[in-house]
């Protein structure tokens, strides 16, 4: 009986270790807004705007010549359009963020976050969506590259 009971309760802590949904979705969400706030063209979009909500015609301009228009303003006025967690070999977040750009139209993105390399990849829509390590890819490739790893973690 004592050793039935002692078995039990191991069976039921198996697993009690792994992050629930939860757990996830909130380190996904921070990792999220790292990598928004850590952007290397935020500061100069920034910079052009002056933290302006109101932009003249020539600001807008001067944004979408350096690319601002593909540029999340702000991690705090992006959210989760949807988000879904799959467990195969490797658990991954996998869903979509809104937000708006510097120019302010609206920005739709999808992602992907695994919890156990910590690592997070949005959907690349333009050139500077490039990190130094993916600079001699083409915007084709990286897109093609996004998607076959969401058919391959995401379903």
């Amino acid at each position: 009986m004592k050793t039935r009971g002692m078995m039990l309760l191991c069976l039921l802590l198996v697993g009690c270790d792994q992050p629930n949904d939860t757990q996830l979705r909130l380190d996904a969400s921070r990792q999220l807004q790292r990598t928004i706030d850590t952007n290397p063209l935020r500061s100069s979009c920034e910079n052009i705007a002056r933290g302006r909500e109101w932009l003249t015609q020539h600001t807008v301009e001067r944004l979408k010549a350096q690319g601002c228009e593909n540029v999340f303003r702000s991690a705090t006025e992006t959210n989760f359009v949807r988000s879904e967690t799959y467990r195969h070999a490797m658990t991954v977040v996998c869903g979509a963020i809104e937000g708006k750009s510097f120019t302010g139209s609206t920005l739709n993105r999808r992602f992907i976050y695994s919890s156990e390399e910590r690592a997070l990849v949005i959907e690349p829509m333009s050139d500077q969506d490039k990190t130094r390590f993916e600079g001699q890819k083409s915007l084709q490739q990286l897109q093609d590259d996004f998607n076959r790893q969401t058919s391959q973690y995401c379903q």
